[in-house]
């Protein structure tokens, strides 16, 4: 995995720079979305204004990933992309801990005394209100606050956002991509959705008709249900509206499941390269055409349907 800032990510404790009053903000931070958001700006507030310096800490592979594989839910954003999303909110680092059995099988006060108070030497914790953490994910926020006052540490449980009037939260945040509902999770996630990897070629259908698209290897696991989507695509530091089209052609009578991109006025060749799809909102469901003519007037139809809707964001 690329780490997006090196100077401001690190693997372990002892690589942590040396200051006063360090504050940590401990969560598996999956999505970066509102909630966690609220958790690492109050850590970072806090140490600044104590004259320290605010930390992230979170885990990889994250926790379900090690112990409940075929039950783990998909990520909202690959480790790559949470550590950008995370080394943007203006924190002085992120420790990123390895997590493995091992580790698991810590006692939730073993894990505080090891790690934040031992390892880190935490002046303060940041915590949000369902933290869990330690061997059978035993530890909670009220624990944290009794940890606290036992190793030295003041702890602050933030509550949970509400946005939508529904309570943030990560699963929350999947069941609406895994619904299509987009724009929804976006306001969740305080961004859009998006699904980032690397453009590969593709069979040609797009320009064969009219319409070339960027065929896009998502490293991302939280993909969106089948269907057309107003997009942004960013590269090489800009955004370019787009529309998005998920699914299997089935005009073409397909079944490889592909993620293409028609990006407006855009001629460049971005084959090789890793961008983001950012999903602004779901147009229409898949569905199949009696004829390659007929689908092109449809994109067509979509294409002026996504202009209007990613002019008004």
């Amino acid at each position: 995995m690329r780490e997006v800032a090196v100077k401001s990510v690190f693997r372990d404790p002892s690589e942590l720079p040396a200051g006063p009053y360090p504050v940590v903000a401990l969560g598996n931070f999956d999505g970066v979305h509102l909630g966690h958001q609220a958790i690492l700006n109050t850590a970072r507030k806090h140490a600044h204004e104590a004259g320290g310096r605010a930390f992230a800490l979170t885990f990889d592979p994250p926790p379900a990933k090690v112990l409940f594989p075929a039950q783990a839910p998909p990520l909202i954003t690959t480790p790559e992309d949470k550590l950008d999303l995370l080394t943007r909110i203006g924190l002085d680092g992120v420790l990123v801990m390895n997590f493995t059995r091992e580790l698991s099988m810590l006692a939730p006060r073993e894990f505080v005394r090891q790690y934040l108070a031992g390892a880190i030497g935490a002046h303060a914790v940041v915590v949000g209100r369902t933290v869990t953490f330690g061997h059978d994910r035993g530890g909670d926020a009220a624990a944290m606050v009794e940890f606290g006052r036992e190793f030295g540490f003041t702890t602050t449980v933030v509550e949970p956002v509400a946005a939508d009037r529904i309570e943030v939260s990560s699963s929350r945040i999947r069941e609406l991509i895994a619904a299509g509902e987009v724009k929804r999770a976006a306001l969740m996630l305080g961004r859009p959705h998006f699904l980032s990897g690397v453009v590969v070629k593709g069979r040609g259908r797009g320009r064969k008709i009219g319409f070339p698209t960027a065929n896009l290897a998502a490293a991302t696991e939280c993909v969106p249900p089948d269907g057309v989507y107003a997009a942004r695509v960013v590269v090489f530091g800009s955004a370019y509206p787009a529309i998005v089209n998920i699914g299997t052609r089935p005009t073409f009578d397909e079944t490889e499941r592909v993620i293409e991109a028609y990006i407006f006025d855009f001629a460049g060749d971005l084959y090789g390269l890793r961008v983001r799809l950012e999903l602004v909102e779901r147009v229409r469901g898949e569905k199949k055409f009696d004829s390659a003519g007929h689908l092109a007037r449809q994109i067509a139809g979509d294409i002026e349907h996504a202009k209007k809707i990613l002019a008004q964001v």
